[in-house]
C-alpha cells in the first residue's frame, strides 16, 4: 500500500523515520563481511529493484482512495537474503514515492510495514521451513516461493489495517470490507507469480538465487 496521506501523527512519522533510518544504516554496514559475495549479484539486484519500481507502480486504486500493489518481499529475500533484500526494497520504496506522491514523513512507516516487515517474516518462513520439513526441491517451491508468499501477504496487510485502523486513518468496516479482501486476493496474485519467477531461476539461473544450493535440494533426491 502507498502512504500517499497524512494518515498518521507527525510524532508518530518522525519516530519512524528515524528507527527506519537507523535500521537502514545498520543492515548496510553489516554488509562489510561478505561484501564480495555481494557484489557479485549487484547487477541482479539492480535489476530485481528496477523491475520491483515498476510493479509498485501499477497499483490498483479502489474507491476509498486506498493504493494496492504486489510486494515482492519474499522474492527478494529468497533471491538476495535478509540483508540485501530488505535494504532493495527500501529503494523500492524511496524510488517510488516520488513517482506515487507519497509523504516523506510516511517513508519510516513505509519501509517498517512494507520493507521490514514482508522481508524478515520471508526468510523467517525460508530458515522455519528449512528446519521443520524435509530439503526437497517442491517444498522449496511450493513451501516457501508459493504458499509463504501468500501467509507473508495476509500478516502484512492484517498490519497494515490494524496500523491504519490504530490512528484512525479509515474505518474499521471499510478495512475489513474492502481492503483486506483484496489484499489477500492480491497476495494470491502474487503467490503464483513467485514461485513461478523462481522455478525459472532455479532452473536456468541458480548462482542468482541465494537460498537455493542443488546439492541441498537435488542432490540424492
Amino acid at each position: 500500500m502507498d502512504f500517499t496521506d497524512t494518515y498518521f501523527p507527525a510524532w508518530f512519522g518522525w519516530i519512524t523515520n528515524v528507527a527506519a533510518l537507523l535500521l537502514v544504516l545498520w543492515t548496510a554496514t553489516s554488509l562489510k563481511g561478505d561484501f564480495r559475495k555481494k557484489v557479485a549479484v549487484l547487477d541482479q539486484w539492480l535489476w530485481s529493484i528496477f523491475f520491483l519500481c515498476i510493479m509498485w507502480l501499477m497499483r490498483a486504486s479502489l474507491v476509498s482512495g486506498i493504493n494496492m500493489h504486489l510486494s515482492g518481499g519474499m522474492i527478494m529475500a529468497l533471491m538476495f537474503g535478509w540483508r540485501l533484500g530488505f535494504l532493495g526494497m527500501c529503494l523500492v520504496i524511496v524510488i517510488t514515492c516520488f513517482f506515487n506522491d507519497a509523504l516523506f514523513i510516511n517513508l519510516g512507516v513505509a519501509i517498517i510495514l512494507n520493507a521490514l516487515l514482508p522481508v524478515s517474516m520471508s526468510y523467517f518462513v525460508f530458515l522455519l521451513l528449512e528446519a521443520k520439513l524435509p530439503r526437497h526441491f517442491f517444498i522449496y517451491i511450493y513451501g516457501s516461493a508459493f504458499f509463504g508468499t501468500w501467509a507473508v501477504s495476509i500478516v502484512t496487510g492484517l498490519a497494515i489495517a490494524l496500523c491504519l485502523f490504530a490512528f484512525d486513518a479509515f474505518e474499521g468496516s471499510l478495512l475489513v470490507n474492502e481492503f483486506l479482501p483484496f489484499h489477500f486476493m492480491l497476495g494470491f496474485s502474487e503467490s503464483f507469480l513467485t514461485a513461478g519467477l523462481i522455478t525459472l531461476f532455479v532452473v536456468y539461473r541458480p548462482a542468482w538465487v541465494y537460498s537455493f544450493r542443488d546439492q541441498r535440494y537435488l542432490d540424492g533426491k
